[in-house]
């Protein structure tokens, strides 16, 4: 009988470790979050259920260290974006809220560990906090109340609106400025990585800066968390920074790089969302299948009815073409030596944001579509199917949201010049 694991996943480009990390994490989802599921939404606040659970993976299953390398307490598995899209994948059948907190908790330390560009001078520092025995966590600082989408819009905007300002004094920067929305912030995070930049309204790209602050550097405060209609496993707070003072060794690599790397975090953000959009769809298809098997309908199976049967049908098309997708493009984005692209270049970034808008539709429908023939069941806390349907919308909204994910995406198949 078919199962998830029948879908797409080309077995020569998924190593069996990295598909072995995915069962564990399978594993792990069934045993401890599952049973736990439907309280997460009354979670939203404190994390009480959330962080213990944040630790088992991350820490006890070694999510954090898988990226790091030996040198300073990590695994160092190759392949890194195969590995982020196994993990999406696994993880959103389980809760792509807890997944996008899994996840983000090491996005923002990408610039400084994927090869070749490795500052090995931070991650003697910081590696070892994230391979650690106790939970640290990762917290990618990047939208602005004001700018909304621009920041994201690199190509366009230029970083002309980024308000987070670095000006060095000495051998520190002094970091002032305002962040909203960012995945593990609030209580949760431990170190923020911080888009900056060193002269407000320039659009000289040198003058963009990712710079590394640690959440209790004196200037540092945070807002309440925001409650929202889903994904509240992943807390999303205001952060000030007031006179914030770090080393000036903290920022990722310099002038023109801190970009570079930037654009290839938005690369693997982008591989994650889809990966995640995947995952989700893949429960959908085991509670919506379980569902029209056991609903008997005019004497048959609810699967059985030929509109029905359509509407299935298209579940299963869109989780093939979503999953062939995505491991085509992770097998680009892991090995630049034979598709001759950088995770940084822009064809990467462009092309990766129509993957991600193809995913964040195709959950869309595939949600909408199962609740159509559950009914009232569909919209009932008890099937977890309103949980995926209310997170899923959320899916296609960060990073910029579809808007600009089109946009960018048409730039490079049409060579727009002026969006």
């Amino acid at each position: 009988m078919p199962n998830i694991d029948d879908f797409i996943r080309p077995k020569e480009w998924v190593s069996d470790f990295v598909t072995d990390i995915g069962k564990v994490l399978r594993e792990w989802g069934k045993d401890k979050y599952l049973p736990v599921r439907q309280n997460i939404d009354e979670d939203w606040k404190h994390h009480k259920i959330v962080e213990p659970l944040l630790k088992e993976v991350l820490v006890d299953l070694g999510i954090n260290a898988a990226f790091f390398p030996y040198e300073v307490g990590g695994t160092d598995i190759p392949d890194v974006c195969t590995l982020i899209c196994i993990l999406g994948e696994e993880g959103a059948r389980i809760d792509s809220g807890f997944t996008v907190a899994c996840l983000c908790s090491v996005w923002p330390m990408l610039p400084i560990i994927l090869k070749p560009h490795r500052n090995m001078k931070l991650l003697e520092e910081f590696g070892p906090k994230f391979c650690g025995s106790e939970l640290y966590v990762g917290c990618n600082a990047m939208t602005e109340p004001a700018s909304g989408a621009d920041i994201e819009n690199v190509d366009r905007m230029q970083g002309r609106t980024i308000q987070t300002t670095a000006k060095l004094d000495g051998d520190q920067w002094v970091i002032n400025g305002h962040k909203i929305w960012p995945t593990n912030s609030g209580d949760t995070a431990n170190l923020y990585g911080v888009v900056c930049t060193t002269k407000k309204g320039s659009t000289d790209l040198d003058d963009f800066a990712f710079i590394y602050v640690p959440a209790d550097a004196k200037g540092v405060s945070v807002g309440g968390p925001y409650q929202k209609a889903g994904m509240a496993a992943d807390m999303n707070t205001d952060i000030w920074f007031d006179q914030v003072r770090v080393p000036q060794r903290y920022r990722a690599h310099g002038p023109g790089d801190d970009l570079k790397y930037f654009k290839e975090m938005i690369t693997y953000g982008n591989m994650a969302t889809a990966a995640m959009c995947l995952g989700v769809m893949k429960n959908v298809y085991e509670i919506i299948k379980k569902w029209t098997t056991e609903r008997i309908i005019a004497g048959k199976p609810l699967k059985e009815h030929s509109m029905v049967a359509a509407a299935l049908s298209d579940i299963a098309i869109n989780i093939e073409a979503t999953s062939a997708w995505i491991h085509m493009y992770a097998r680009e984005v892991d090995r630049p030596d034979i598709y001759g692209t950088n995770p940084w270049d822009d064809t990467l970034v462009h092309k990766t944001r129509g993957l991600s808008t193809f995913a964040c539709k195709a959950v869309e429908k595939v949600c909408s579509s199962a609740m159509d023939y559950m009914g009232s069941y569909g919209y009932s806390r008890e099937f977890d199917l309103e949980k995926h349907w209310r997170d899923s919308k959320m899916l296609g909204l960060w990073m910029g949201g579809l808007g600009l994910k089109q946009m960018e995406n048409a730039r490079y198949w049409y060579e727009l010049e002026t969006l």
